[in-house]
């Protein structure tokens, strides 16, 4: 192979790997801000968000994500993700819409999530909750686990 043929892919390897880096780098880059402050200093994520969300019927407030958690970096398998949730202005008991993004691919995976209510023996509003994109199973069962996990957490000590 000649030697300017060697040295191109040399460059273009180590391009592609401190690429690759900086991209694993964003999730951790992005990871304490609020959902809306992601909409707007995160070009990517937007973006993402922006088509994720024209494929889905969605309440209003899901448009500013404003009420919130910080994101945080996760790791799902051998990739690196940032997950962050939104809530209607009734609270996250009400309704949460989780999202997760990955920043190497560029790609959103969401779950509208409609807890039930700890009051209600029977509720079946989570039949009623929708995956937005098509998360594979282990993502959609990382979503599922946090949303459990989430309403357990938020639910008052003696239920």
């Amino acid at each position: 192979m000649p030697r300017t043929l060697t040295a191109r892919l040399a460059v273009l390897s180590l391009t592609l790997t401190l690429a690759g880096g900086a991209l694993a780098a964003d999730a951790a880059s992005l990871a304490g801000q609020q959902p809306e402050a992601l909409l707007r200093t995160a070009p990517a994520f937007a973006k993402a968000y922006r088509q994720l969300a024209r494929t889905a019927e969605l309440p209003a407030w899901t448009r500013r994500l404003a009420a919130g958690t910080p994101a945080e970096a996760v790791r799902i398998g051998n990739r690196d993700y940032l997950l962050t949730s939104a809530c209607s202005q009734r609270g996250c008991l009400d309704e949460r819409l989780y999202l997760l993004f990955d920043p190497g691919t560029r790609t959103l995976h969401g779950f509208f999530f409609l807890p039930p209510q700890p009051d209600q023996p029977g509720d079946a509003r989570m039949a009623f909750s929708q995956w937005l994109g098509k998360p594979g199973k282990e993502i959609a069962d990382f979503l599922m686990a946090r949303a459990m996990q989430d309403v357990q957490a938020a639910l008052p000590a003696n239920h």
